[in-house]
């Protein structure tokens, strides 16, 4: 008789490959990352990490596949926000956190590296931008009265995110100190040309 497949046990496993892999790949680089390290790194075997992901390409995807439905949390716990111009800048340091982990910078280049070569993973980059973007811009429209008039939303929402994408470029950098509260500042010093404390509600 087969074996039931344990749900918690294969999410369990998923996220300690891609967790590893993560590392590894910011460490090495994904093509000196061969499967065999991975798996060494969480005691599991070569086949286990091919069954979950199919290939290498697959286990680097994943990493990024995550983001997807923490975006969109992030988006709907924030879309209806009582103050939304707090919510942006609230949005923007959860975005922006990731890039205190030590190996966000390395992660940073080898995604650059491989969007060139998997389209699949463009897609995936294309499709957690779109719901960000959507997400910032919602809370633009609705703090139109609090920020400057002549930001275009969507535009805005664009630069934003690419604003908060720059922590990650500068996560290795000694120079780089508090990328959340820095890129926080950068934002509403753009939507708004005030210092955090000095808007009224």
């Amino acid at each position: 008789m087969a074996r039931t497949a344990d749900p918690a046990l294969q999410a369990q496993r998923r996220a300690a490959i891609t967790d590893a892999a993560a590392i590894l790949f910011a460490e090495r680089g994904f093509d000196a990352t061969p499967v065999t390290a991975i798996a060494k790194a969480v005691g599991l075997s070569s086949g286990t990490v091919f069954h979950y992901f199919g290939d290498k390409r697959g286990v680097f995807r994943a990493i990024f596949e995550q983001d997807v439905p923490t975006s969109r949390a992030l988006v709907e716990r924030y879309s209806a926000a009582g103050d939304p111009l707090a919510a942006i800048l609230d949005m923007v340091a959860e975005l922006v956190e990731p890039a205190t982990d030590p190996a966000a910078a390395g992660l940073v280049v080898e995604v650059i590296r491989q969007v060139g070569h998997d389209p699949l993973l463009v897609a995936i980059l294309a499709e957690n931008d779109a719901i960000v973007n959507a997400g910032l811009t919602h809370l633009l429209r609705r703090a139109h009265n609090r920020i400057d008039p002549a930001l275009d939303p969507l535009a805005a929402a664009t630069w934003i995110r690419a604003i908060a994408d720059s922590a990650f470029l500068y996560a290795d950098d000694p120079g780089a100190v508090d990328p959340v509260g820095t890129i926080r500042t950068i934002v509403l010093r753009y939507l708004t040309g005030h210092q955090e404390g000095t808007l009224n509600p």
